[in-house]
């Protein structure tokens, strides 16, 4: 898997060389998608670089590449993390992040999972409980079933039509149904 870090820095973090030596480099997004490459490729965006008002637009266009896309941010921030991931972002974390921990991202993204860190997914997970939808409704289970419509429903299950199972049980077609 290759990996492009893009960042108008100018240089690759320390962090980021040591969990991804042959890492590219690229300034802008567009570089990112001029690359071309025929090798699967990973997307991580220092976002902390650009004008809080350009982020989003950022996230988006990195997004639309089609590639796995992590961002990396100085501040990590729940409403921009929410909204990266509402843009299509598999990661959120720290510019700073460990090199061991880029390399667990970066296993849970190529694998199409998601990551953020640990506080942030925990609110992300509270928010959904409260807006997940009600249980579906009980569904009779087979033991609620008299024995009569036990046969019943056996022959169904064994693709009797009506009649055919109506005749077998010498009850009413209507019964049946």
């Amino acid at each position: 898997m290759e990996r492009i870090f893009v960042t108008t820095i100018g240089y690759m973090r320390e962090r980021w060389q040591l969990a991804f030596p042959a890492a590219s480099l690229v300034s802008t997004i567009a570089e990112a998608d001029g690359l071309n490459s025929s090798v699967p490729t990973s997307l991580w965006l220092d976002i902390g670089v650009i004008a809080p008002e350009s982020r989003l637009s950022s996230i988006v266009a990195a997004s639309s590449l089609g590639c796995p896309v992590v961002v990396m941010t100085g501040v990590p921030k729940e409403d921009e993390a929410f909204a990266a991931l509402n843009a299509g972002v598999r990661g959120y974390c720290h510019v700073k992040a460990a090199s061991e921990q880029l390399l667990e991202i970066a296993l849970v993204v190529e694998n199409s999972g998601l990551w953020m860190p640990t506080g942030l997914m925990q609110r992300l997970l509270a928010v959904s409980t409260r807006i997940l939808p009600p249980s579906a409704p009980d569904i009779p289970q087979l033991n609620s079933l008299t024995s009569r419509e036990s046969m019943v429903a056996e022959r169904v299950a064994h693709g009797a039509s009506n009649r055919e199972i109506a005749e077998a049980l010498e009850i009413s077609e209507r019964t049946v149904k």
